[in-house]
């Protein structure tokens, strides 16, 4: 699996096979993650406030996504501007919790470089 779809399936950095947020999926465990991988024991948290970068991570992501798509609306679809806003509300509200979850991802992403050696390790044949 590349840098990329491990980005956006959440998969831990370094083996690219386990899990960065607890499974399966609810909305009272949205945001928890585990402490280290259940693959390679990898630590997701590092050191304290580790994440704190990934907020401008996700800043950018939502700010540009939500440009385009009001662009869209507006000057390709001809919608009111009162009326795009309200559905860029409400497509923020929808996937406020993704774009955390993505934000995170690509920030551990460029602090952890993938190990070739801890994705074998869970292969048949290995």
């Amino acid at each position: 699996m590349g840098i990329i779809a491990s980005i956006f399936k959440m998969k831990c950095p370094k083996c690219r096979q386990g899990d960065l947020f607890e499974k399966p999926f609810s909305f009272s465990n949205a945001f928890n993650m585990p402490d280290h991988c259940p693959v390679c024991n990898q630590n997701y948290f590092p050191e304290p406030g580790f994440y704190y970068g990934a907020m401008f991570i996700g800043y950018g992501i939502t700010a540009w996504t939500f440009f385009f798509l009001g662009a869209i609306l507006i000057f390709l679809i001809g919608m009111d501007f009162n009326k795009a806003i309200i559905l860029i509300v409400i497509f923020a509200a929808l996937t406020f919790i993704y774009f955390f979850r993505l934000a995170r991802s690509v920030w551990i992403h460029i602090y952890v470089k993938y190990d070739p050696k801890t994705a074998l390790q869970d292969e048949p044949g290995s």
